[in-house]
């Protein structure tokens, strides 16, 4: 149990690290959100999503303590944050192409409530391109998330449990 909250704990930082970092180097913002994402998939992996979901909620407590940017944190925890436990329950025995769509829509719905919620402090152009963008963003996010848990699972956790 103790290399259980140990290595938790230990990813927990390295979460908030990257977040901090949000507030320091202002021009890689999406990248380092991205990054500080996958931690979560590490926990999802090694201890299911009930740790998963303890988890993530850390991570949006301590995150709103230490990101500057409350907008960029709002941001962080309706896509980013969240991500790994949206494709946990997604990816289950399900063709490809139904796992893009759940996936699509899934981003889709938070993007958009992080929108409804933003909006109203700053000013965010929606257009048929930046829609476009954000998909094919998110679709590169996907996969290499994706590559991420492989690389995890066939390296990684071998290298950190000695395996």
């Amino acid at each position: 149990m103790s290399k259980k909250i140990s290595y938790g704990g230990i990813l927990l930082a390295l979460n908030i690290i990257l977040l901090l970092l949000v507030n320091v180097i202002p021009i890689n913002t999406l990248f380092l959100m991205g990054l500080a994402s996958l931690p979560i998939s590490i926990i999802i992996m090694e201890w299911g999503p009930k740790l998963g979901t303890i988890f993530y909620m850390a991570s949006v407590i301590l995150s709103f303590i230490v990101m500057a940017n409350k907008f960029q944190w709002i941001l962080y925890i309706f896509t980013f944050g969240i991500y790994g436990l949206i494709k946990y329950v997604i990816e289950k025995d399900r063709s490809f192409l139904i796992e893009y769509i759940m996936k699509l829509i899934s981003a889709n719905i938070l993007i958009f409530i992080a929108y409804f919620i933003l909006k109203n402090f700053i000013y965010i152009p929606i257009n048929f391109i930046t829609i476009v963008i954000f998909e094919m963003a998110f679709i590169i996010y996907d996969y290499v998330y994706s590559r991420f848990i492989d690389y995890y699972n066939v390296r990684l956790r071998k290298i950190i449990f000695n395996k």
